[in-house]
């Protein structure tokens, strides 16, 4: 887990004790639904913000912003995650060593036979776009990104949606190593 995760997870929690009063068991029970909604979106926000770099295998290239919502009591109810992509040229160009944003390499390796068909992704073809991809991270784990996005209410299809590259716009995407485009 991410060391700024921990601490929003640490925090949260802090903050969900300190401001459900005693009496109210319900109170507690929507402080950690937020905050496990919260922590469920750390998966996705790694897997479309974060990349392998010279000195971090999972280099946060985004920020975060939490807001907690409170009630007049100072009970939580509700929050807002904001997100900042501050390196949006590492899709287009790494350092040699380093890697594109995990989500790139997470469907490559992850989508099954069936998903690579349905989003137009061949199998096996080398993307100029996704450098040192025979390196295997922890971070690759696109069941995880997927479970992720289930519980905060993506679902399947809208999933499938997103991964699907466009069939015009897949040479421009991905890029060939070769120059031939797509098929």
């Amino acid at each position: 887990m991410l060391q700024q995760t921990w601490t929003s997870r640490c925090l949260m929690k802090f903050y969900a004790v300190v401001a459900a009063s005693p009496a109210s068991w319900e109170t507690h029970k929507i402080a950690e639904r937020i905050e496990q909604r919260i922590l469920n979106s750390n998966p996705v926000m790694e897997a479309f913000g974060n990349a392998c770099t010279l000195r971090n295998n999972n280099s946060s290239r985004f920020g975060k912003f939490i807001q907690l919502q409170l009630n007049r009591a100072q009970q939580m109810t509700g929050a807002a995650v904001q997100t900042y992509l501050l390196e949006k040229t590492r899709v287009a160009c790494q350092a040699s060593s380093e890697r594109n944003f995990h989500i790139f390499y997470q469907i490559c390796k992850g989508a099954s036979e069936d998903e690579r068909l349905q989003w137009h992704l061949p199998e096996g073809v080398a993307f100029s776009w996704l450098p040192n991809p025979e390196r295997s991270l922890e971070e690759d784990c696109f069941e995880v990104t997927r479970e992720a996005m289930l519980h905060l209410g993506i679902d399947t299809p809208t999933q499938n949606n997103i991964f699907k590259v466009r069939r015009k716009a897949a040479p421009f995407v991905f890029g060939r190593d070769d120059g031939q485009p797509l098929s």
